[in-house]
């Protein structure tokens, strides 16, 4: 029928133009698969061996130059090289903005009034549903717990469905914090995150469906936010579609210090040296120092056993810190009382505002702490206690 109706209109346009020279391209452009009209879109014809710039352009449809459904029709001798015999023709459907193009088709052009092309059909862009992003610890659902000082593997992924039945060129996502990061930011370890090459499974389902998995390895010092997850599918055109999905990535409380301390040889009733210990945040929150110590069991209110001498224990609190300062050099025991803080058997928080890693060249955060131990005279041989470092939330992060 289509066919009919498309030498009918060619005759009429021959009959009212015989007197002029023209050369005319027709050809239909069928609805896309998804429904959406061909009415209204453009065409654009060109000579490759021209170039695309040189090109004429019409609205398929009863508003172009046709003046009938699903047909366009073109004088290719209105081109700038206006065409010849054997010249190749090439048309396409271009995106006038919604997405709704298609692949050229192509002919020689004849002796003929006219030429008919092959047709075309509106390519239906592809379409991305059921979009989820998680952890592999699936319960509860849309939450991301941390790994202290590694990285965790989130997984965004998707079905989707293209009605033309094409493979999918490419597939990417963006995984982001959605307070204070967008799509096509610069990738931060704080707060975005992209996977330019994901993996499209053309097995999964029927022959119009694909699954797309994205997956990210996120650093334990990602921001503590409500983060999205964009995941873009691409056709064989070029056409692309994009759908997102939200999560939120749980706060992680970490430290770390080195788990050997050792203060040196002292006699006794002499303060030690003055030791440094480095606290680190393994984790994506400020935090405060929580500390205690004990010498055999927790509450006995030692620091240290010892192994000889008259009282082979050392009281906790004649083991100290300093959290803000380093006071280098020898000092006698009411120096050292009148600087530094005493160790208690009951963890004690104390202010450190140890700020979570922000840079990814380096990690900037840690922190110097300071200590010194006094030792009574009747303590000999060697004596070990535990120091226990906590971490808890700064006020007000």
């Amino acid at each position: 029928m289509k066919g009919k109706i498309l030498i009918f209109i060619l005759v009429a346009l021959m009959l009212t133009r015989m007197a002029l020279a023209a050369h005319f391209i027709v050809g239909i452009v069928n609805n896309a698969r998804d429904g959406t009209l061909a009415n209204g879109h453009t065409v654009v014809l060109w000579n490759p061996a021209n170039g695309i710039e040189d090109n004429l352009t019409d609205i398929i449809g009863p508003s172009g130059n046709s003046g009938a459904d699903n047909i366009y029709m073109l004088d290719c001798e209105m081109l700038q090289t206006e065409c010849g015999i054997g010249n190749e023709i090439r048309v396409r459907v271009i995106n006038n903005g919604d997405d709704y193009i298609t692949s050229f088709v192509n002919s020689s052009v004849t002796g003929a009034g006219y030429d008919l092309m092959e047709n075309l059909i509106l390519n239906s862009p592809p379409n991305i549903t059921s979009v989820v992003v998680d952890d592999s610890i699936v319960i509860p659902e849309n939450e991301i717990d941390l790994i202290a000082a590694s990285n965790r593997k989130v997984t965004c992924e998707a079905i989707v469905s293209d009605l033309d039945t094409q493979l999918f060129q490419n597939a990417t996502a963006e995984f982001f914090d959605s307070a204070i990061s967008y799509y096509n930011d610069l990738d931060d370890n704080n707060k975005h995150y992209t996977n330019d090459s994901c993996y499209i499974n053309e097995s999964y389902g029927g022959e119009n469906e694909a699954r797309v998995i994205c997956d990210f390895q996120i650093g334990y010092y990602a921001n503590s936010e409500e983060w999205k997850c964009v995941l873009r599918v691409e056709d064989n055109l070029s056409i692309s579609n994009n759908n997102s999905d939200l999560t939120f990535i749980n706060s992680l409380l970490s430290i770390g210090a080195v788990s050997i301390i050792d203060l040196g040889v002292v006699s006794g009733g002499v303060v030690s040296d003055e030791l440094e210990i480095n606290i680190t945040n393994f984790g994506n929150i400020m935090i405060n120092l929580s500390l205690s110590g004990y010498a055999v069991s927790e509450g006995d209110n030692l620091s240290m056993n010892c192994t000889l001498g008259s009282l082979k224990n050392i009281s906790i609190n004649y083991e100290k810190y300093n959290l803000t300062a380093s006071n280098p050099g020898a000092l006698t025991l009411s120096q050292f009382e009148a600087v530094y803080i005493n160790l208690t058997s009951s963890p004690v928080v104390k202010r450190f505002g140890l700020n979570y890693r922000q840079n990814d060249a380096e990690n900037e955060a840690l922190n110097s702490t300071y200590w010194r131990i006094y030792v009574p005279v009747g303590v000999a041989g060697s004596c070990s206690g535990n120091i226990v470092f906590g971490a808890s939330q700064a006020a007000g992060i």
